[in-house]
């Protein structure tokens, strides 16, 4: 999914880095939960300027940058190669470790995380059959909040709103169950490439729903006065 670029949005100094980065950080952890390492994917992260983007105020998107930047093309294939085989056995034949929100929370959580998708008009194009709460899909939807609130045509109350919407999504959904999951696979690979995600994973969303609450606050505390 294309992220657009931050609009002219007031915003406190403090959340500006974090602002331009978030889509990015998202879309890079989109590429990775969802589909196995290609050469190209991994190539493309390597030598653009997003993956540094995750590595800004995370060791996780360092490790990253580590492990994947500069290297040669031989390098990058070994990489792939290996990479996808640990993809293959640690997310995609797992069955005991799925990335789904029901393996790790209450049994019901499939249709809450449908109602909220259905409550903002949001409906996905899986290509290979996910669930509503597999992880690569609850990501895709807080871009779809992302995009909607850089291009915000609500005005100020559905911005608020969006926020509101972003941050209840990232408490009930995504911080109930992503811990416990990064936790599990982070034990169960030696893989550079997963522990860095994982890692990276944990650390981002929990610095996502810190920064978007201080945005919020921010707007709330300029209508008062």
């Amino acid at each position: 999914m294309a992220i657009s670029p931050v609009q002219t949005l007031e915003v406190p100094d403090v959340c500006h880095r974090w602002l331009e980065n978030r889509g990015t950080v998202y879309e890079l952890l989109i590429d990775f939960m969802g589909n196995s390492p290609s050469l190209s994917m991994i190539a493309e992260w390597s030598r653009g300027s997003g993956i540094g983007k995750a590595a800004e105020g995370t060791q996780g998107g360092a490790d990253l940058v580590n492990y994947l930047c500069g290297r040669s093309p031989e390098e990058l294939v070994r990489i792939c190669e290996y990479e996808g085989t640990e993809y293959r056995r640690l997310l995609e034949r797992n069955k005991q470790r799925p990335l789904s929100e029901s393996q790790y929370t209450k049994s019901g959580c499939v249709r809450d995380v449908a109602e909220c998708y259905e409550t903002v008009g949001v409906a996905f194009n899986k290509l290979h059959g996910e669930a509503d709460d597999h992880l690569a899909i609850e990501l895709e939807f807080m871009t779809v909040l992302h995009d909607r609130m850089l291009n915000n045509c609500y005005g100020e109350d559905g911005l608020l709103k969006l926020m509101a919407a972003q941050e209840q999504f990232l408490e009930e959904h995504l911080l109930a169950w992503v811990p416990s999951l990064c936790e599990d696979m982070r034990t169960s690979t030696d893989s550079p490439l997963y522990r860095a995600l994982f890692r990276l994973l944990e650390e981002f969303l929990k610095q996502d729903l810190r920064m978007l609450k201080v945005w919020r606050q921010s707007r709330e505390a300029e209508l008062v006065h």
